[in-house]
């Protein structure tokens, strides 16, 4: 992403503080924390600004560069400067993470190579339940705050399940957005892309903010919405490799024309529309009620493929959601309390989710110990009419604890533990430990292990459910006899930090039992044929033993305020040891760059390219692709800013290729303006 101001905030959630946070939270840094790698150098106008205040990493405020994990922040700057059409396109380019795909071109995020659903998404520290639940290979998630409402985005790497439960076994990533304003604010962004290549494609996206008092120092508000529509994309009709039907016989169209591998990696059109409103009410300086309501419609159309028939899919999903929560500041440190609901409605699917969660935290700062405790229960509801019963339900609670200790002034030392109750897997206990020590002024270690568990899904476990995958040529059902996932995660890295440039290795390891994998694809032998679709069926099972480890690198180098280098990249090793076989659809090498130009005050230009290496495809590798972008934007005064550019300028092309399972759009063009008052 394009390099950006970076702010030192108050956090958005339960991690304000009361008092300020011990010494090793509070250490300075050379300002050249990066938006994009969380150890390089900002570029902004005149200055480098302090490195930014995180809170995902201990839910307390830390200093990026000395917070106990691998942090990466995303600015609102970044967003505004690229054409970010959800979370994946935010945060792409950052060290360790990596995108995996869906059919109708949908996307998740992977992190150091772990599948996507163990990716824990949080909006102002309140987790999002329908990633995989609804349906398989979902995004919903991703797209759901709109740009102009986002703060920043904090991504930490590595198993943070002692603070945050199963689902964050590869790690968190936090959408933080913008507080409520003290007096008027807002702004208003609109972006608009098409491909060159292929047919149709066309996308315009707006976000809205608007936020002030509406009685001062004593109730405020806060609206954020957002529109996005989408032409479904059609890739090249060339040859490329011909669909065939259980027969061996190339699939048709209604017109007799062929149907080839191309036409199943379109990217599907998107009529999506959403809203929040937001009270903050506070009685006091220090307490605040707040009051969330949210409305979102997503509306997916684009083409599949089943058991040999070719035609269009039209998916609808209605999101309801409330928030209620106080905050409190006190003597002794802070406290928050708050409860949430969120149903989610397929519509014509039949398929309906009620999630609700109940939690509380406190902080408490003991001197040069800051010490966190916690709680939440969370009931999840799943009614379809693939369930016999026609639904299924899973409660689960959980207490934790986390002690950070500032044992001298230049070495801090976290311990932390959670403990788990989940109705159908019991008790599970994970604990965490993490060390940092500074012995110069510039140069920062990292040494932590934690653990985590992830117990699987409702529908992994249901042989009721079957969910279409391999591009629409296979079925997935669910296997009863799953176990849950446990890991244990190890990392260390150095960071050295100087006033125009930076330098960090990261060497991670992640040992997992019980992994759940689901094989598939060339050189797979499936379990059976589903008799109404004839697609050949897979279910998921557990690896026994599997390993994960690499290196996160980054690198960056200002030269004045005027032109700036950033580069990362992460070598990924992922085996399945109980076979001795690499794990599918995880790249070896990936490879991101980019290069800032600030000719004149206002304008701003970047050029970047990202590598993805070679990875397996069922049994079969395939070959590495690169993507190039472009872009400049230019502030024509405080309030008014423009910008355009082109991505992947190469015209990469990956749909009309059998083994890729991601679908890059071609060519594109974009352009947008946005507006601040």
């Amino acid at each position: 992403m394009g390099s950006a101001l970076l702010l030192t905030m108050t956090p958005a959630w339960a991690q304000d503080a009361a008092t300020p946070p011990p010494p090793s939270a509070r250490q300075s840094v050379p300002a050249e924390t990066d938006a994009m790698d969380g150890e390089g150098a900002a570029l902004e106008d005149n200055i480098f600004q302090m490195a930014p205040v995180v809170v995902t990493a201990t839910r307390t405020a830390q200093d990026a560069a000395t917070a106990p994990a691998s942090v990466t922040v995303v600015t609102q700057e970044d967003l505004r400067r690229a054409p970010v059409g959800d979370l994946t396109d935010a945060i792409r380019l950052a060290p360790g993470i990596s995108l995996t795909a869906g059919s109708q071109g949908r996307r998740g995020i992977s992190i150091r190579g772990m599948d996507s659903s163990y990716t824990l998404i949080l909006v102002d520290g309140k987790r999002v339940n329908s990633m995989e639940a609804v349906f398989r290979h979902n995004d919903f998630d991703i797209g759901l705050v709109p740009t102009e409402g986002i703060e920043r985005i904090e991504v930490v790497r590595g198993a943070m399940s002692s603070l945050y439960g199963s689902e964050a076994l590869g790690g968190v990533i936090n959408i933080i957005t913008k507080p409520v304003a003290p007096k008027w604010t807002g702004g208003i962004d609109l972006k608009a892309q098409t491909p060159t290549v292929g047919a149709n494609g066309e996308e315009l996206r707006s976000s809205i903010f608007l936020s002030g008092p509406l009685i001062k120092d004593t109730l405020s508000m806060k609206i954020t919405g957002g529109f996005n529509h989408r032409q479904a994309w059609n890739g090249a009709r060339n040859p490329g490799s011909p669909v065939l039907n259980a027969d061996g016989e190339p699939v048709t169209r209604g017109d007799g024309s062929v149907v080839n591998f191309g036409d199943l990696a379109t990217l599907e059109g998107r009529n999506d529309h959403n809203g929040r409103l937001s009270l903050n009410w506070t009685p006091t300086s220090q307490q605040t009620i707040t009051a969330e309501y949210g409305r979102a419609y997503q509306n997916r159309i684009g083409e599949y493929f089943i058991g040999g028939t070719f035609g269009d899919a039209d998916t609808v999903v209605h999101r309801n959601d409330a928030v209620l929560g106080h905050k409190g500041k006190w003597d002794w440190g802070n406290s928050e309390v708050r409860g949430y609901w969120e149903g989610l409605d397929s519509g014509v699917d039949g398929l309906v989710q009620n999630n609700i969660v109940a939690e509380a935290n406190a902080t408490a700062y003991l001197g040069f110990n800051t010490l966190t405790v916690g709680g939440e229960a969370r009931w999840i509801d799943l009614e379809s009419d693939e369930f016999t019963s026609g639904a299924a339900s899973v409660h689960q609670q959980a207490l934790y604890a986390q002690d950070e200790m500032s044992l001298l002034d230049n070495l801090s030392l976290l311990l932390g533990a959670r403990l788990d109750n989940h109705e159908n897997f019991g008790l599970h206990f994970t604990p965490r430990a993490y060390a940092v020590y500074s012995p110069i002024t510039h140069l920062t270690f990292k040494a932590g292990v934690g653990t985590g568990f992830k117990a699987p899904t409702l529908r992994q476990m249901s042989t009721e459910s079957l969910v279409t995958s391999c591009r629409g040529r296979c079925g997935i059902i669910g296997n009863p006899d799953l176990e849950p996932e446990k890991s244990t995660n190890f990392e260390l890295s150095a960071n050295w930090n100087m006033a125009s440039w930076g330098l960090s290795a990261t060497v991670f390891q992640n040992n997992i039992r019980n992994l759940i994998d689901t094989p598939r694809g060339t050189g797979v032998d499936p379990i059976g044929t589903d008799p109404e679709t004839g697609l050949p069926l897979y279910v998921p099972r557990n690896v026994n033993r599997a390993r994960l480890r690499g290196v996160e690198a980054t690198a960056s180098k200002s030269f004045g305020n005027v032109v700036r280098l950033s580069a990362n990249y992460t070598f990924l090793e992922s085996r399945d040891l109980e076979n001795d076989v690499q794990l599918a659809y995880r790249p070896k090498h990936t490879l991101n760059g980019q290069l800032d130009v600030m000719p004149m005050v206002g304008l701003k230009a970047f050029v970047r390219g990202q590598y993805i290496g070679p990875q397996l495809s069922g049994t079969e590798e395939v070959d590495p692709y690169a993507l190039f972008d472009a872009g400049a934007s230019y502030d024509i005064n405080k309030s008014f800013g423009v910008n355009a550019g082109v991505l992947n300028i190469a015209n990469s092309r990956t749909e009309d290729e059998e083994g890729y399972v991601f679908q890059e759009r071609g060519r594109t063009f974009y352009a947008g303006v946005n507006a601040r008052f």
